[in-house]
């Protein structure tokens, strides 16, 4: 009967040997958590949303504007009173 690994006491992590491949880390209290926060996340947000497809949201945001400023000035004219009905009062 052969021996096995678990059987000779080794930890499950040394079971088998690998070769000819490297592997590195560090460990999670050495690495920096916010390393590039402000170059990476708002200069890539900003290229990736913002100006590569301008094209999505800039004529959307036109028309929005347009129509406010039309609703804007339509409501105020509808809603002025009109001089020529309070000429006679004293």
């Amino acid at each position: 009967m052969r021996p096995t690994a678990v059987a000779m006491g080794k930890h499950f992590g040394n079971l088998g040997k690998m070769y000819g491949e490297h592997r590195f880390a560090l460990a999670p209290n050495e690495q920096k958590a916010y390393k590039g926060f402000l170059d990476q996340a708002f200069v890539k947000t900003f290229k990736t949303y913002v100006w590569d497809q301008w094209y999505y949201y800039i004529p959307q945001t036109i028309g929005a504007y347009l129509l406010y400023d039309w609703a804007k000035k339509t409501n105020h004219e509808a809603n002025r009173k009109n001089p020529a009905d309070y000429a006679n009062d004293q």
